[in-house]
């Protein structure tokens, strides 16, 4: 009885004491106004900490320190602070839902001016200025500037009415010009000022007059900053007059061992002379194009049964060269088989331009960009390689909550547990991105990483976006949540800086913002991506599309289906003695088997193959027809996959469908 007496006493003592604490925070019951907005009065008692106190009132804490400045220093007991009772954050969600136009927020700092930050973003300021109709200059401290995007220009000028200003220039006479929106500039590139560089030295660069360099690039003198970065007026480019060599014809030559000298076609030699035919002789002179070659072979496409010993003497070299380059070839080559054919010495290699210090992503066909090529170089053989050469500036804009660890007690902390503790959400996520750039560390890139908390608030990533480093980024990672990726994807935009969301789905992000790149492809690119990919990376593969029925979604099958059909070979040669090799394999799992036997009939891809046929002409190659097979998974399960997979190439497998449960599934039963 006395045990429970205590546990009744301790819990009206437990209940107290949380009312106590919900009464230390609770809203302050006094509103003022001032300057037309609406405050809460709050005096600060013991205990509390700006970060509590935002929290209670539901504002940021940057909305705190703003309008209370000296709050900056701390915070005493009886302090009175004035709290919005309308907070910033929830004006600034408002007006981005209900935009006309894209941009993003920049926070004024003392001193500031709109020429001023019309120079940091590269934006005229007669638009940041039609942008921000309401605000006049000078402009106070902690003032939300919205900075228009590029694509937004069109709108603003529609809205002339709004500038109300007499003057909207500020260049200096005979240093500047006026900016002319109706000249063409490269798209999505920026050239990044160099020390020592002059607007005349950017200009001769790129060959363009320096006052239409000046009339792309607001403010632009005669002098620039290192680390500018200047829009550059597009040009017609010339095109460059082909230079040939006249070519004598020797003994026993023909035109494809002419053109495998050179790295070229024999398609280039008959439209370098008029009236050329394969019928070429001793002496005969010719035209040779001199082109730079970026491959180091030929590809020479079979077109009827012939033998590997014509082929070298066609193109005049040995069948070793050939042989060197197409691991597994035979002797016999059938229709459809795609041969290497190494150049010659007189081939003229295009030599990789060493990159400039440039943040540029080339957008074509609405997103669709190769965007690997600014970090990897390309070699012939369709690997990628890092560049060792260049450093690269990476962001990461992670919500880190670091307010909320500021006045933290860490000891009270650690005696109990936190499944809902907002710093710790994405620990997970920059571990892991530790990890990546460590590994492309020591693949021989130079990647330096930089870590910026950014969570929903806008006030947070409006003060990212204001650090100068972040507009020399190769690239941004995140925000992660939509509202700021929005924000940082115009901005992104506004400076070339390809940029990347890792948790988003959405489809329209990269139609609406020019540098945004998405994890998944979406739906629309997935069978062109495949249809690209599937030649580099899969090619010879043994190919199987499995979805959950045959009955849904059947059009789409046929389609990936006939897709995959367009870039696959119809038949595919494996090397006898390999097959053979693999039949002595598959004898001596049998217990039964004595070496005295001979190899006994085997199935290798569902086909029947005779050891017997293959020992009488080992270096001769085996064709297997090269399909795809589609499986039903509700009705075959992989057996099909069992049957057909190969031992001796490579076995991918595409799976469709929107059902976690169902690819999950198969993704187990192939990893067991």
């Amino acid at each position: 009885m006395k045990k429970l007496f205590i546990s009744i006493i301790l819990i009206f003592i437990s209940i107290s004491f949380q009312a106590q604490q919900k009464d230390v925070f609770r809203k302050s019951q006094i509103v003022e106004v001032r300057d037309g907005m609406r405050y809460y009065v709050h005096t600060v008692l013991a205990g509390q900490t700006v970060y509590s106190i935002a929290k209670v009132y539901e504002v940021s804490v940057d909305e705190v320190y703003f309008e209370n400045p000296e709050s900056r220093d701390g915070i005493a007991i009886d302090q009175q602070l004035w709290i919005p009772v309308v907070s910033k954050e929830t004006e600034l969600n408002k007006e981005l839902k209900y935009a006309d136009f894209e941009y993003f927020y920049h926070i004024t700092e003392y001193g500031e001016t709109f020429g001023g930050i019309s120079k940091i973003y590269k934006i005229p300021e007669e638009y940041i200025r039609i942008a921000n109709p309401g605000i006049k200059e000078p402009l106070r401290y902690g003032i939300y500037i919205k900075i228009p995007a590029e694509s937004a220009f069109n709108k603003l000028d529609g809205t002339s009415d709004l500038r109300g200003e007499e003057d909207l220039r500020t260049e200096a006479v005979n240093e500047t010009v006026s900016f002319d929106p109706a000249i063409p500039v490269i798209p999505d590139f920026r050239h990044v000022v160099k020390s020592g560089e002059t607007t005349k030295s950017i200009a001769e660069k790129y060959d363009v007059e320096v006052q239409t360099l000046k009339a792309v690039n607001v403010g632009l003198g005669n002098t620039a900053k290192s680390g500018d970065r200047l829009r550059i007026p597009q040009v017609e480019k010339k095109e460059k007059k082909l230079e040939y060599i006249n070519y004598r014809v020797k003994r026993k030559e023909t035109l494809y061992s002419i053109s495998r000298q050179y790295g070229l076609k024999v398609k280039d030699l008959y439209e370098a002379n008029k009236g050329l035919t394969e019928n070429i002789s001793e002496g005969q002179v010719i035209r040779i194009p001199k082109k730079f070659v970026s491959d180091e072979y030929l590809i020479h496409n079979v077109k009827s049964k012939s033998k590997l010993k014509k082929l070298a003497k066609l193109y005049g070299i040995p069948v070793y060269e050939i042989t060197d380059a197409n691991p597994g070839i035979g002797k016999r080559l059938y229709p459809g088989q795609q041969i290497k054919i190494p150049i010659g010495d007189k081939a003229i290699i295009a030599e990789e331009e060493e990159p400039e210090e440039i943040d540029v992503i080339v957008i074509e066909k609405e997103n669709e960009a190769d965007v690997s090529g600014q970090f990897f170089k390309k070699d012939c053989s369709k690997n990628l390689k890092p560049d060792t050469k260049r450093l690269f500036k990476v962001a990461l804009l992670i919500p880190l909550y670091l307010e909320e660890t500021d006045s933290l007690d860490i000891q009270q902390f650690l005696l109990s547990e936190h499944d809902n503790f907002d710093p710790f959400r994405f620990i997970t996520f920059y571990e892991g991105a530790l990890i990546a750039v460590d590994s492309l560390k020591k693949q021989g890139m130079n990647i330096e990483l930089h870590v910026y908390d950014v969570d929903q608030s806008i006030t947070k990533a409006s003060k990212v976006l204001q650090n100068k480093e972040l507009r020399r980024m190769d690239l941004i990672i995140g925000p992660f949540f939509s509202r700021n990726f929005d924000q940082v994807a115009v901005f992104a935009g506004n400076f070339g800086i390809p940029i990347i969301n890792p948790f988003s789905f959405r489809e329209e992000i990269t139609y609406k913002y020019k540098t945004v790149l998405k994890v998944k492809p979406g739906e629309k690119y997935q069978l062109e991506l495949l249809q690209k990919l599937m030649p580099i990376y899969y090619d010879g593969a043994a190919i199987f599309l499995i979805s959950q029925t045959s009955y849904k979604a059947a059009d789409k099958l046929i389609e990936i289906q006939n897709t995959l059909s367009e870039v696959i070979p119809t038949q595919v040669a494996i090397n006898n003695n390999d097959l053979y090799n693999l039949g002595v394999a598959v004898a001596h799992r049998d217990e039964d088997y004595s070496t005295n036997h001979p190899i006994p009939v085997f199935r290798v891809e569902g086909r029947e193959i005779y050891p017997d046929v293959l020992s009488v002409n080992p270096e001769e190659s085996t064709l297997f027809t090269n399909t795809v097979t589609k499986i039903n998974y509700s009705v075959d399960s992989l057996y099909p996959f069992f049957r057909k997979a190969s031992a001796l190439r490579k076995n991918l497998v595409i799976i469709y469908g929107d059902n976690k449960a169902f690819v999950m599934d198969v993704m187990n039963r192939l990893n067991e």
